[in-house]
């Protein structure tokens, strides 16, 4: 048996990609026995329960219709690009050109065709404890070592400059920042916005601003790193920042995030996309420019649901005595599932029991890092009826 590379083979299981598989096949047996399950409960995965909005989706379609599907360029469509620069002018409050911005497979594509492009065998990349699991997997493809910064709830989820100080080596090559966050719903202040560039720029350190949620905040106001930097700056090529038509415009399946930085590191991240993907579809490319370009109420409305529904959760959570913070964006929160009659009852085998017994799904922190083993992540996209039901059997269940 040839298994590939072993650091890569040896990875742990992404239980929140694999929960999905799991609770169909739980389904499956339980109907193969004649039994009856209680009515399945998703409540793992960053899905939104809302469709892309239809002026979106036919955009596709009227670009399928009326114009060749021909290969594109690798960095993207310059109509795109030129929509996406004044996006990121009037979001996220700094000005790139359209050359600054390349077009990638979602959010997910575009972050690892930047570790491609910048780190290799040997390097340490600086990534927070807790952190949305795809940075594993990035980093061993590229072969690069991950090195976790930790956060907790008791500092807001935030993280501390001295804890960076004592992890830096002459490995490190870059820090990675997740703000809006997930799994923690973090929203970091411009002050401390400023102290990690700061800390990225005396170690020499790329910056990797992971903004995927950058129009899903309900209090504070998110601020990039970029917007400290003047344009001579910003050329350097210091800062990356990614972003994801995902989140925003409820387009997970369309597949299709941005990266923007300065332009000579840009040319390698499109040399990596061009290797991975050639390019994105012109027809999705055609929805991303709807999106930015048609009514923008769509975002706000599920801004607002999400609020609704973190608000909801905070409620249950307090009424069974588990609130713990509340998150500030996104559409997670992190539930303390700790139980001292259990002490060594851990996050995995929590949700893998919640599953058979109630067919439930939450994303067990233990697949966020180390930092999150005793706690449940619970997504916030779903409806409120499933929140409801969903919050109150975690509580319920952790309590036995």
């Amino acid at each position: 048996m040839k298994p590939g590379k072993p650091h890569i083979h040896n990875l742990p299981i992404n239980d929140i990609t694999n929960l999905s598989v799991l609770a169909q096949r739980v389904q499956q047996e339980a109907e193969a026995r004649g039994e009856t399950l209680p009515p399945p409960v998703r409540l793992h995965i960053g899905e939104p329960s809302f469709r892309t909005p239809e002026h979106i989706r036919q955009a596709a379609i009227d670009s399928i219709g009326r114009e060749p599907l021909t290969y594109g360029p690798a960095v993207g469509w310059p109509w795109l690009r030129e929509l996406l620069a004044e996006k990121i002018a009037r979001v996220n409050r700094y000005r790139v050109r359209p050359e600054n911005v390349a077009i990638a497979m979602g959010g997910t594509g575009a972050i690892q065709a930047v570790f491609l492009a910048t780190l290799g065998v040997g390097d340490e990349a600086l990534i927070p404890d807790p952190h949305w699991p795809h940075y594993n997997m990035q980093l061993a493809a590229c072969g690069a070592t991950l090195v976790s910064y930790p956060l907790n709830a008791e500092q807001a989820w935030l993280p501390d400059i001295a804890q960076l100080e004592r992890l830096v080596t002459p490995r490190t090559r870059m820090l990675v920042i997740n703000s809006p966050g997930n799994p923690t719903g973090a929203v970091f202040p411009a002050s401390l916005v400023a102290d990690l560039l700061d800390f990225a720029r005396r170690h020499d350190l790329y910056l990797l601003s992971d903004e995927c949620y950058d129009e899903i905040v309900f209090e504070g106001r998110h601020v990039s790193p970029a917007s400290f930097l003047t344009q001579d700056e910003f050329t350097e090529g210091r800062v990356i920042c990614v972003y994801t038509f995902s989140k925003s415009y409820a387009m997970t399946g369309w597949r299709i995030g941005y990266v923007t930085t300065g332009a000579e590191l840009l040319k390698s991240i499109v040399y990596v996309l061009d290797a991975g993907m050639t390019n994105v579809s012109t027809a999705i490319q055609r929805a991303a420019a709807a999106a930015l370009s048609g009514p923008q109420d769509c975002i706000s409305e599920m801004r607002n649901a999400y609020q609704r529904r973190r608000d909801l959760a905070v409620v249950l959570l307090k009424e069974h005595g588990r609130y713990v913070y509340t998150p500030h964006d996104a559409f997670y929160i992190l539930v303390d599932i700790s139980n001292s009659r259990y002490p060594q009852r851990h996050a995995r085998q929590f949700s893998l029991d919640l599953l058979r017994e109630h067919n439930i799904t939450i994303g067990p922190g233990s697949a966020f890092g180390p930092a999150a083993d005793h706690y449940a992540r619970i997504s916030l996209a779903a409806s409120d009826e499933e929140i409801e039901g969903g919050v109150r059997a975690v509580c319920l269940f952790a309590d036995r």
